[in-house]
C-alpha cells in the first residue's frame, strides 16, 4: 500500500502508522524538518488551500469533486450517447501533455480512447460505462495533473481560474526570487566573512527557496511525474530534474556546512521558466483561437440592442435572449428567431440549397447564413458552439480519429529527444565533474533547461491548426489537419464533370420525340440531381401532384409513378435493356456532337423522347487544370455522363484521361488506387469521396459533405481546388521550416551548454523564445491567402448569395 510523502505528496511504498509522516527521499525529510524548526508548518495547509494546481491533492478529494459526473442528468446533457464526452482540461501546456493524456487507456481499464485537442485543451473521452464510471476516469485525469470540467461556460471559467492561479504563482515566485537574490548579494558582498551571518543567510535562502521549488515549480514536477507514471518521457522531465538537482545539492551543502549553494540561481530559474511558460501559453492560445473553424465561418462582431440603441460587440459576448440586427449582405452571428423584418437568407453553407430561403417574423435563422434582404432583427436562441454551425464544427473535430502522420512523427521524435537529453546530461555531468567539478552543476542544469523540446512538439500541430483556420476563411473546410497533409501529397485529381469543371446550371437544349407534357417534370421535380432539375425547369409541375413510389439509382436514373403511369428518366445506355428507336439513337449522336448530355425519357416501358441537356464550361477551369498540372498533379475526369460528351470536355481542357459512363462503384475503385483526390458531389459521389486518398466535396452543403468527405469547398470552382492543393503544400513547408528551426536551435544551444557557454538563467530565457518563434512563424505565414484569389473570391460571392438561384446581394454597408 502506498502512502503520500509528507512533503511533496508523491506515493511511497512503505508501511507506517497513520499519524507518522513518511518521506520519499532524504531531501524531503530534511526540508520538512527545517520547516518545522522554523515554525513554517502552515506552508502545507496553504498549499492544500491553493487547490489542485498548487500541489498534490488527496485522491478522496478528487473523487468527491467528480462524483456528479455520474449523475444521469449530467450524462444526458454532456454525454447523450452515454459513452463519449468532451472535457476541458487544466494544466495542458505543451505537446507532451498530449502523449500523457492519450495514454489513459493503458492505465484505466474501460477507457477505449482519449484524444486531446492540444490547442483548445479539450479531451474527447470514449469509455465503457459497464467497466468504469466517468467520475473514475476524471479522477485519474486529476491525479496525473489535469483537472477537468464539461465543455461550455464551466470550461471557460476553469480556464480563467487557471490563468489567475498561474499569475499568482508567477508573482509569488518573483517575490521569493527577488528576496533570495538580495540575500545572495549580501553574501557576495562579504556577509559570509562572519560565519554566523553566513550560515543564517544560507538558512534564510533555503526557507525562501522551498516554496519556490515546491509551489512555484509544481507545474513542471507534476507534468514530469505524470509522464513517469504513464511511462512517457514528458518534456518537463529534464527541467524538473534540473531544479530538484540544484535545490538538493544546495540543501545538502547547507545542512553539512560544506559546498556551494545555488538558491538564488534556482529561484530565479523557476521565475524565468514560469514567465516563459506563461508567455508561451498565451501566444499559443492566441494562435489556436485564430484557427477556430467557427470564427472563420461566422462574423466576429454583432450589432446588439442595449436597451437604448444597437451597439457593436464581439460575437462571443452574445447570450440567449439578446436581440441583434443583421444588415443586408451580412452573416448572422448566432442562431435565432426573426422578430422584425422579412426577406431571404442564403443557407447554402449549411444545406447546399442554391435558392435563398424566404424568412418572416417567427421563423428560425442560423449562424453563418447570409441575409440577402432588408435588415433583420433576430432574438438569439443559441450562440457560439451551441449554434447549428458550431455543432457541425464540433462534430467534424470530434469524429476525426486520425492524427496527422507528421504530428505522430514529431511526437515520437520529441519523446526520444527527451531521453537523449537525459543521457547527454549524465555524460556531460560526469565529464565536467572530472575536469571542473565546480561547474558541473551549472552545465547540467543549463543543458536540461535550454534543450526542452517544446518548440519541436509545437512545430507541427500549431502550424497545421493555423493553416486549417486560414483555409476555412478562404472557403475550404477541412475536417481534420491530417487531410491537409494528405492533400499536399496527392499525385492525381479526379473531377466529376457536372458542377465542378462545368457551371452546373443545366438546361434542356432540345427534345426529340413525342413527350407527353406534365408527366416527366413531375417525376424530375422529386430528384435533386442536376439533370433532373433541368428537366423539371423545362417541364414544371405547375402545382400538380408529384410522383410517388420514387426510386433513384445513382449513375442510372430515377423512376416513379405519375397519375398511374410508370415514368423513367436516365442515361440512355443504362436506363433500360431495350435498344433505342432509330430516330432517338440519331438524337443521341446529335446531342453528343453538340457537347450535350443525352437523357432518355420513358413512359410505361416505352421510349417517348430524348432530351439534350447542355452545360457551360467554367471560364476558370482551363487555368485551374493547367495550374494543377504545372504542380506535377495528373488531372482526370470521372463522370457518369455519356463517354462522348466527357471526351469532348477533356479535349477542350487538355485532360488526357476523361472517362465517361463510369458508375459510382467504378469511380470508387478508380480513385482508391494511389494518392488520388476526388472532387465531386457530397451526395452522388459519396463512395468515391470516401475511397479517395482525399475527398473534396463541392455540393450538398457542409452538413452533408463533411460526413463523407475530408474537406468541403464552399464554391465548386476548380480554381479553389488548385488553391486548396497549393495551400496544403505551403502549410507543410511551414511545418518543415518549424522543424528545422527547432532541431537546429536545440543542436546549437545543447552544444553551447555542454561547452559551458550558457548559464542556467540564460537557458531559462532562451527556452521559451524557441516556442514563441515557432508559434509566431505559424501565425504569420500565410498558407492560404488573406486576400482572396479569384477562386476564393468566387467562394466569397457564393456566401454573399450571388451563385445560382440567388439574387445579387447589395454591397455591405459600412459598419
Amino acid at each position: 500500500m502506498s502512502t503520500p510523502c509528507a512533503h511533496c505528496g508523491l506515493p511511497v511504498e512503505v508501511e507506517a502508522p497513520a499519524d507518522a509522516p513518511v518521506f520519499c527521499c532524504t531531501g524531503c525529510a530534511t526540508v520538512y524538518a527545517a520547516l518545522g524548526e522554523a515554525g513554517l508548518q502552515a506552508f502545507y495547509s496553504l498549499r492544500t488551500r491553493l487547490g489542485t494546481d498548487g500541489g498534490p491533492t488527496a485522491p478522496e478529494a478528487s473523487a468527491e469533486r467528480y462524483r456528479h459526473f455520474d449523475d444521469p442528468a449530467f450524462l444526458a446533457r454532456f454525454a447523450p450517447d452515454g459513452h463519449r464526452i468532451e472535457l476541458a482540461l487544466e494544466g495542458v501546456h505543451c505537446a507532451a501533455c498530449v502523449w500523457v493524456v492519450e495514454q489513459l487507456p493503458r492505465v484505466v481499464p474501460g477507457v477505449r480512447r482519449a484524444r486531446l485537442d492540444f490547442g483548445r485543451a479539450r479531451v474527447i473521452l470514449d469509455w465503457d460505462p459497464a467497466v468504469v464510471s466517468l467520475s473514475a476516469v476524471a479522477t485519474e485525469l486529476h491525479r496525473i495533473g489535469y483537472p477537468s470540467s464539461p465543455v461550455g461556460r464551466a470550461g471557460e471559467q476553469a480556464l480563467r481560474r487557471a490563468d489567475r492561479r498561474a499569475l499568482i504563482r508567477l508573482g509569488v515566485t518573483a517575490a521569493l526570487a527577488g528576496n533570495t537574490m538580495l540575500l545572495a548579494f549580501a553574501l557576495y558582498a562579504g556577509a559570509d566573512a562572519d560565519a554566523t551571518f553566513g550560515r543564517a543567510f544560507e538558512w534564510l535562502s533555503l526557507l525562501l527557496a522551498i516554496p519556490a521549488v515546491t509551489y512555484g515549480a509544481w507545474p513542471f514536477h507534476r507534468s514530469a511525474w505524470a509522464g513517469l507514471r504513464l511511462r512517457v518521457p514528458h518534456l518537463d522531465l529534464p527541467i524538473s530534474l534540473g531544479l530538484i538537482g540544484g535545490f538538493s545539492a544546495s540543501v545538502i551543502a547547507t545542512v553539512t556546512g560544506h559546498g556551494a549553494v545555488y538558491y538564488d540561481s534556482v529561484t530565479t530559474l523557476v521565475f524565468l521558466l514560469l514567465a516563459g511558460r506563461y508567455l508561451q501559453q498565451r501566444g499559443q492560445r492566441a494562435a489556436m483561437n485564430r484557427a477556430e473553424l467557427l470564427a472563420a465561418l461566422t462574423p466576429g462582431r454583432a450589432s446588439r440592442w442595449n436597451e437604448t440603441a444597437f451597439e457593436e460587440v464581439p460575437a462571443s459576448l452574445l447570450r440567449v435572449g439578446d436581440r441583434v440586427r443583421v444588415r443586408s449582405g451580412e452573416s448572422l452571428p448566432a442562431d435565432g428567431e426573426v422578430v422584425l423584418g422579412s426577406g431571404h437568407v442564403d443557407q447554402r453553407l449549411l444545406t447546399g440549397e442554391a435558392r435563398p430561403v424566404p424568412v418572416i417574423p417567427g421563423m428560425a435563422v442560423f449562424a453563418g447564413t447570409v441575409n440577402l434582404g432588408e435588415p433583420l432583427e433576430v432574438r438569439v436562441t443559441a450562440a457560439g458552439q451551441e449554434t447549428r454551425v458550431g455543432g457541425l464544427m464540433q462534430r467534424a473535430s470530434a469524429e476525426d480519429d486520425e492524427r496527422a502522420p507528421l504530428v505522430a512523427l514529431t511526437d515520437r521524435l520529441a519523446g526520444r529527444f527527451v531521453l537523449a537529453v537525459l543521457s547527454l546530461a549524465v555524460i556531460g555531468g560526469v565529464a565536467w565533474a572530472l575536469v571542473a567539478p565546480d561547474r558541473a552543476f551549472t552545465v547540467v542544469v543549463s543543458l536540461l533547461v535550454v534543450t526542452c523540446p517544446c518548440a519541436l512538439g509545437l512545430a507541427t500541430p500549431v502550424a497545421l491548426a493555423v493553416a486549417r483556420g486560414q483555409a476555412a476563411a478562404a472557403g475550404i473546410l477541412f475536417r481534420s489537419t491530417a487531410a491537409i497533409e494528405r492533400l499536399a501529397g496527392i499525385d492525381r485529381v479526379c473531377f466529376d464533370k457536372t458542377g465542378t469543371l462545368t457551371e452546373g446550371q443545366l438546361r434542356v437544349a432540345t427534345v426529340a420525340g413525342q413527350v407527353p407534357p406534365g408527366l416527366i417534370g413531375r417525376l424530375a421535380a422529386v430528384s435533386v440531381h442536376p439533370v433532373s432539375r433541368a428537366v423539371a425547369r423545362f417541364d414544371p409541375p405547375a402545382g400538380r401532384p408529384l410522383a410517388t413510389d420514387v426510386q433513384e439509382v445513382p449513375g442510372v436514373g430515377v423512376r416513379g409513378v405519375v397519375d398511374g403511369h410508370l415514368v423513367e428518366i436516365g442515361a440512355p445506355q443504362r436506363l433500360a435493356d431495350a435498344p433505342l428507336p432509330a430516330a432517338l439513337a440519331d438524337a443521341v449522336a446529335a446531342a453528343i456532337a453538340a457537347g450535350h448530355t443525352p437523357v432518355r425519357l420513358r413512359v410505361d416501358g416505352a421510349d417517348v423522347g430524348l432530351a439534350a441537356v447542355g452545360d457551360q464550361v467554367r471560364p476558370e477551369s482551363a487555368g485551374a487544370v493547367a495550374r494543377l498540372q504545372a504542380a506535377g498533379v495528373e488531372v482526370e475526369i470521372l463522370s457518369g455522363d455519356h463517354p462522348g460528351v466527357v471526351a469532348r470536355l477533356g479535349a477542350a481542357l487538355g485532360i488526357p484521361t476523361a472517362l465517361g459512363g463510369v458508375s459510382p462503384e467504378g469511380k470508387a475503385a478508380h480513385v482508391a488506387r494511389g494518392h488520388a483526390a476526388m472532387v465531386g458531389d457530397g451526395l452522388n459521389d459519396a463512395a468515391a469521396l470516401r475511397a479517395a486518398h482525399v475527398g473534396l466535396a463541392v455540393h450538398g452543403g457542409a452538413e452533408v459533405a463533411l460526413q463523407v468527405a475530408d474537406a468541403f469547398l464552399t464554391h465548386a470552382a476548380p480554381a479553389l481546388v488548385a488553391e486548396a492543393h497549393a495551400g496544403a503544400r505551403r502549410a507543410l513547408a511551414v511545418v518543415r521550416r518549424n522543424l528545422l528551426f527547432s532541431l537546429g536551435y536545440n543542436a546549437l544551444f545543447a552544444t553551447l551548454a555542454l561547452a559551458g557557454q550558457i548559464s542556467p538563467l540564460a537557458a531559462a530565457v532562451l527556452m521559451p523564445l524557441s516556442s514563441l518563434t515557432v508559434v509566431g512563424h505559424s501565425v504569420l505565414a500565410r498558407s492560404f491567402p488573406r486576400s482572396p484569389s479569384r477562386a476564393a473570391g468566387a467562394a466569397a460571392g457564393y456566401r454573399m448569395g450571388t451563385g445560382e438561384g440567388a439574387r445579387p446581394a447589395p454591397a455591405p454597408k459600412s459598419r
